[in-house]
């Protein structure tokens, strides 16, 4: 089965989410870093300056990754 991780690395954290498409992948990321700006108390818009750095990979689970890339398949 294959799934879309969506990640976003802010100077201090790194934020990864997934989903069963690109576009949800994204959502669930970004409603995650509304969550981390509540808990750290700063602004809820903290992130958009940098909202070009989000990206989807395509990923399936069981498989190696390096630099998002697969270099070994399903077990």
């Amino acid at each position: 089965m294959t799934f879309y991780q969506a990640k976003f690395d802010s100077w201090r954290f790194s934020f990864e989410a997934f989903g069963k498409t690109e576009k949800e992948s994204i959502e669930t990321l970004k409603k995650g870093l509304e969550n981390h700006a509540i808990a750290y108390n700063i602004s809820p818009d903290w992130w958009c300056d940098y909202e070009g750095d989000i990206y989807a990979i395509e990923v399936g689970f069981g498989g190696c990754y390096r630099d998002n890339e697969s270099i070994l398949g399903k077990p």
